[in-house]
C-alpha cells in the first residue's frame, strides 16, 4: 500500500477513525475522573562528610559521601524508618500502610536524598515527607559516626496545592493518541482483509488486462440510464467516447467485430455499459447491432423503451426472422437493437447452439460492430460460451466493493478455459475522489439522440 492508497483509505474510513478517537478520549476521561486525586510532597536531605584540608581529603570525602548516599536511600524506605514515621504521625497500619506512599531517590552524582510522599490529603503528604526525613536522620545517627557523616534537612516538604495524579492533560492526550493508533490500525487491517474492488489499482491486482474505460459513481444513472441529447457531451458521455475509441484499438485486424459485454457478478452495470457503448458507436456512424443475450434478466429493451417480447430467443428457436426481430432506436434509427425476446427455459442451450454461432456470423456481414449484453460470468456459463464465439469479451468491474478480486480472477479463468479473448476491462462505479483526470464539456451545433429516441420501427 502506497501513500495514495493510505490517504484514500483514511478518507473512506474517516468516520470510523473519528469514532475510535472519541471512544479512546472517553475511556481516558472516565479513567482519569474515576481516580482519586493524589498529592505529592518532597523533602530534601544533604549528606556531608567531614574531610581534611587537602584537596585529596576533600575528594575522598565526596566519594565516600556519594557511596553512603545509596545506602541511606534504601534505609529511608525500610520498615524501621517507616514504622517510626507511622508512630510519630499516629497512622494506622504501620510500615505496611506507608510502603506504597513513600519513595526515596538521589539525583545522579549528588549527595542529596529526596524523600517523596503521596496521599489524598496534601497536608498529610507533607507531614509524611518531613517525618520521613527526620526519622532517616535519626536512624543514620544511630549507626554512623556523627563526627564523620552528617545528614541535614536541606528543604522541608511544603503542602502541595495541586494533585500530582491523575495527570488530566497527559491522560487525555494519551487517549487521543491511542485512539489514533487503534483507528489507523483498524482501517489498515480492514483494508488488508478487504478483497473488494474499490480502485483501479485493485482491478490491476486482480487481472492483467488493459483498462478500456473508467466511469465514476453517478446517482442520476438510476433515473436516466442511457445517454440522451441533454447530456451527450457530459463527462459520462465523454467516457463512453473514450471507451469506443479504446475498443477500436483492440481490433487492429479490421473487419466486423463482435464484442461480448459481461461482468463477474450481478449488479456491476454491464447492461448500461453495453447499451451506452452501442449508442456511442452508432453516433459515430458505425453500423452497430446491440443484442440482449441475457435471457434470464433482460434489461436492454427496458432501458431503451422498446418492445422486448420479440427478439433473440425467437430468432434462435426459428419462431421469428432476424429482420422482424430487430428494432431501430434513435432519431435516425442509427442504432439497431435485437432484444432478448420471450423467456425460455433453456437459455444456455440456445446460446450455445449452432444457431447462435450462425447468427453471429450473419450479423457480422451486416454490421461493423455487434455488441452482445450477456449475464454475469460466475453464476452461469452463457457469457463464456458466447465469448468463445465472438471477437472478444469486455469485462465490466464495479469498484464499489461488491466485487472481490477473487471474483474477477475466477471470471478471467472461466474465459480462458473456453479460449475466449479478454479485450479489456471497464471499471464502473469508481469513487470520484479516485479519478484525477479532468473532463471537459463541449458544445454541439446539431445531432445527437433525443429524450424519446424510440421510433418503434423494425427492419
Amino acid at each position: 500500500m502506497d501513500l495514495r492508497d493510505f490517504i484514500r483509505v483514511v478518507r473512506l474510513r474517516w468516520l470510523a477513525i473519528v469514532a475510535i478517537i472519541v471512544i479512546g478520549l472517553a475511556l481516558a476521561s472516565a479513567y482519569t475522573f474515576l481516580q482519586t486525586p493524589l498529592y505529592k510532597a518532597e523533602s530534601q536531605l544533604f549528606v556531608s562528610v567531614k574531610a581534611g584540608d587537602s584537596a585529596l581529603d576533600v575528594s575522598q570525602g565526596n566519594a565516600f559521601a556519594e557511596k553512603r548516599v545509596l545506602s541511606y536511600v534504601s534505609l529511608a524506605t525500610s520498615v524501621r524508618v517507616l514504622d517510626a514515621v507511622a508512630r510519630e504521625l499516629d497512622l494506622s497500619g504501620g510500615a505496611e500502610a506507608l510502603v506504597e506512599k513513600v519513595t526515596a531517590t538521589t539525583p545522579s552524582q549528588t549527595v542529596l536524598i529526596e524523600i517523596a510522599a503521596t496521599d489524598p490529603d496534601p497536608a498529610l503528604a507533607a507531614r509524611i515527607a518531613n517525618s520521613g526525613a527526620e526519622q532517616l536522620i535519626r536512624a543514620v545517627n544511630e549507626v554512623e559516626d556523627v563526627d564523620v557523616v552528617r545528614l541535614s534537612v536541606f528543604q522541608e516538604a511544603a503542602v502541595p496545592d495541586a494533585p500530582s495524579s491523575p495527570r488530566v492533560r497527559l491522560n487525555l492526550a494519551l487517549g487521543i493518541f491511542l485512539g489514533l493508533l487503534v483507528g489507523f490500525g483498524y482501517v489498515l487491517l480492514r483494508q488488508v482483509l478487504d478483497t473488494g474492488i474499490r480502485t483501479q489499482a485493485d482491478v490491476g491486482r486482480a487481472v492483467k488486462a488493459g483498462i478500456l474505460g473508467t466511469f465514476t459513481f453517478d446517482a442520476s444513472v438510476k433515473d436516466e440510464p442511457v445517454i440522451v441529447q441533454g447530456d451527450v457531451f457530459s463527462p459520462r458521455a465523454e467516457g463512453f467516447r473514450q471507451l469506443r475509441t479504446n475498443l477500436r484499438f483492440t481490433h487492429v485486424a479490421g473487419g466486423a467485430q463482435t464484442v461480448v459485454v459481461s461482468s463477474s457478478v450481478p449488479g456491476e452495470g454491464k447492461t448500461l455499459i453495453a447499451t451506452n457503448l452501442a449508442i456511442m458507436l452508432a453516433e459515430s456512424g458505425t453500423r452497430v447491432l446491440l443484442v440482449d443475450a441475457d435471457l434470464r434478466r433482460p434489461r436492454v429493451a427496458e432501458y431503451l423503451g422498446l418492445d422486448g417480447s420479440v427478439g433473440l430467443s425467437g430468432v434462435l428457436s426459428h419462431s421469428v426472422t432476424l429482420e422482424d426481430a430487430i428494432q431501430k432506436w434513435g432519431p435516425d434509427g442509427a442504432l439497431h437493437v435485437l432484444p432478448s425476446g420471450s423467456t425460455v427455459s433453456n437459455p444456455s442451450e440456445l446460446l450455445g447452439s449452432p444457431n447462435m454461432e450462425k447468427l453471429i456470423a450473419r450479423t457480422e456481414t451486416a454490421y461493423e460492430v455487434v455488441v452482445i449484453d450477456t449475464p454475469p460470468l460466475l453464476p452461469v456459463t452463457d457469457p463464456a460460451i458466447l465469448g468463445a464465439k465472438a471477437s472478444g469479451v469486455v469485462l465490466v468491474v464495479s469498484a464499489d466493493g461488491r466485487t472481490t478480486r477473487g471474483d474477477v480472477s475466477q471470471a478471467v479463468v472461466n474465459l480462458e478455459a473456453v479460449g475466449a479473448q479478454l479485450l479489456g476491462v471497464v471499471v464502473n462505479q469508481i469513487d470520484k475522489a479516485a479519478v484525477s483526470k479532468s473532463h471537459y464539456a463541449y458544445a454541439r451545433e446539431s445531432g445527437g439522440f433525443g429524450k424519446n429516441p424510440k421510433t418503434g420501427g423494425r427492419m
